[in-house]
């Protein structure tokens, strides 16, 4: 392997961690939905929230409990999650479909609009559910930077030309305020 070039995931994790802790004021009991177990891209995210909310004594995570990256999982994931923690505040979900399946879960238990909840991916239809304001935030990727910069990456490597080891495509949080910029 030359060289990974996409998502520090870590960073995308602790951004989504920060908004939270600003969010609920640094108090509160949130939950996070994840992927599959001991793929790299969810573990990252997870520690990176983790880091961030560990700087707020007053969040307490109750519980972190697996999704697979299935919509319909992170639905009945999230209903279980609410009835063991009726006073959850709110919820981190390691990617768009798990945080789509958790606002149907939500909206379930008639708690719509009682959590924060945070996304990552920043795929169309969950912006557009940050705009509507079922998902409070996501946190966006940029695959078109990837590409861009493997091929760039790439370009240097066949002219013997040094490679970075690590080339960050960057990440940025999504909220209703900018929400349409990310719908284009």
């Amino acid at each position: 392997k030359l060289s990974y070039i996409g998502t520090d995931n870590r960073a995308g994790g602790r951004l989504a961690g920060e908004y939270m802790v600003k969010a609920l004021g640094g108090q509160g009991k949130v939950a996070i939905i994840r992927g599959i177990l001991g793929v790299s891209s969810h573990e990252e995210r997870v520690a990176g929230f983790k880091e961030a909310i560990s700087q707020a004594p007053g969040i307490q995570i109750v519980t972190i409990q697996p999704a697979n990256s299935e919509r319909a999982t992170a639905l009945t994931v999230m209903e279980n999650i609410l009835t063991s923690n009726p006073s959850l505040n709110g919820v981190f979900v390691t990617s768009d479909q798990m945080a789509l399946g958790a606002i149907e879960g939500i909206a379930a238990q008639q708690m719509t609009g009682k959590l924060i909840v945070v996304g990552f991916d920043a795929g169309k239809e969950a912006v557009r559910a940050v705009k509507a304001g079922a998902i409070n935030a996501v946190i966006a990727q940029y695959p078109s930077n990837m590409g861009k910069r493997a091929v760039e990456a790439a370009i240097k490597a066949i002219k013997g030309e040094p490679v970075e080891k690590v080339i960050d495509t960057g990440t940025a949080l999504v909220t209703k305020d900018n929400a349409d910029q990310f719908l284009q």
